[in-house]
């Protein structure tokens, strides 16, 4: 992702830090489509820390020459990396490495997750769309590395609120609102893809009310004075599904709504009052700064009637916003099911924002159960745990017996012993 291009240097060096060596392979969109990280050759910091691009199955493989474990991060395209990894004997686990709600296990023999309700959503999805999972006791919560930043490459940070805001040309007596939009043209994909029966005006009537229910949010946050910034989905960066520019084009629209640059992601998290949005999970970022989120009108247009988006309905927490959870629940939102902060009609919205810290303030004890449900644990340690994991699997799985009985170890033995002799091994246990 576009805000933190480089969290897993953070695993990278502690388990060098252990002794360990370690191959960073990037997969190219050849691998991975979702990926944003096809020039690395250029990156300063992946040529420091000897990333290598793999553009096909062929060089992953060899890659995998001379090494004995794999770490994955989650992307769900990488299952069949994950089977020719395990066909020659390499061992295999995966991390959390992003926000939002998925996490693919693509085969893995162990997966380090975000949360308990991730692994309630995994254990839906074994149940009712076939998904392959590990034994209970190989599921472990470690959280996510999504906001944990290596300690030389730290955001782009502003001295204080004053200088963010001066940056943005935003005035700091008044209150920030983020409005996290879905991106415009992978939207309008998908739902062609979760509509496949609807016909193609009635797909561009679907997108356009989301667009038009943007437009309204923007009024209206320029009604009530309040400085509106505009956080870019992650696919809008992601080039096979669409234009950044022409996003950026888009909310051209609405000069006094000033588009978040990427590496500003973090200190926009920093000095903004509330979060905004219909139908995104953008309200677990804002919550796990302890900024509320207000969703606007999203019980109009439905989600599609898919297994996939059944997940809303595994949390534990009471349903609707943190603003009615300790008198009458609402269930208001079928985009998502428990936020902090609350729900609004658009015509109601400029009153919330006039004044957001105030209106929605967030309990001490609201915002710790919060965090546990959908991020484990909040304290960004979550790569001291991963790595601490990865070691751990390392020592059980690469003694295991059984693991030396099987003709893919041998096979991937014979990998290992040759590679030993090019002076490429990459794990030392």
């Amino acid at each position: 992702m576009q805000e933190n291009l480089y969290r897993e240097v953070i695993i990278k060096h502690q388990l060098e830090r252990h002794g360990v060596e370690v191959r960073w392979i990037i997969p190219s969109r050849a691998l991975n489509k979702a990926s944003s990280l096809d020039d690395i050759e250029n990156d300063p910091v992946f040529k420091r820390e000897g990333a290598i691009r793999v553009d096909g199955e062929w060089q992953f493989r060899k890659q995998m020459r001379g090494s004995q474990m794999v770490v994955f991060s989650t992307w769900r395209s990488y299952l069949a990396l994950t089977r020719m990894a395990q066909a020659e004997g390499r061992a295999t686990i995966n991390f959390c490495a992003t926000s939002g709600i998925d996490h693919w296990t693509h085969g893995v023999e162990r997966c380090l997750i975000r949360s308990r309700f991730t692994h309630r959503l995994l254990e839906h999805e074994a149940a009712t769309m076939g998904l392959s999972l590990p034994p209970s006791d190989q599921i472990r919560i470690v959280g996510s590395i999504q906001y944990e930043y290596p300690k030389d490459l730290q955001p782009t940070s502003f001295r204080d609120r004053d200088h963010f805001c001066h940056h943005y040309g935003l005035d700091p007596r008044r209150p920030i609102a983020v409005l996290f939009p879905k991106g415009i043209q992978s939207f309008h994909k998908k739902v062609a893809l979760w509509h496949p029966d609807w016909t193609q005006q009635q797909v561009d009537h679907y997108n356009q009310w989301f667009l038009d229910k943007y437009g309204e949010i923007c009024h209206k946050a320029r009604e009530s004075a309040c400085n509106l910034l505009i956080k870019m989905h992650p696919s809008a960066y992601v080039a096979y599904n669409c234009s950044s520019e022409f996003e950026k084009q888009y909310w051209h629209h609405y000069p006094w709504a000033k588009v978040v640059e990427a590496g500003h992601t973090q200190a926009m998290f920093d000095y903004a009052d509330v979060g905004l949005g219909i139908n995104t999970h953008a309200s677990l970022d804002m919550g796990y700064f302890r900024k509320p989120f207000i969703y606007v009108d999203s019980d109009i247009k439905p989600p599609p009637n898919l297994p996939a988006f059944d997940n809303i309905k595994l949390g534990t927490l009471t349903p609707g916003p943190s603003s009615h959870w300790h008198s009458q629940p609402l269930i208001v939102n079928p985009w998502f099911r428990s936020w902090l902060g609350a729900f609004s009609r658009a015509e109601d919205l400029s009153a919330l924002l006039a004044d957001p810290k105030s209106l929605l303030p967030i309990e001490q004890a609201d915002w710790e159960m919060f965090v546990e449900e959908y991020w484990g644990l909040g304290d960004n340690r979550a790569s001291e745990r991963i790595v601490a994991e990865i070691l751990a699997f390392g020592e059980e799985t690469l003694s295991s017996r059984s693991r030396k009985m099987s003709w893919s170890y041998w096979r991937g033995f014979f990998w290992d012993w040759v590679s030993r002799l090019q002076g490429q091994y990459t794990w030392h246990s």
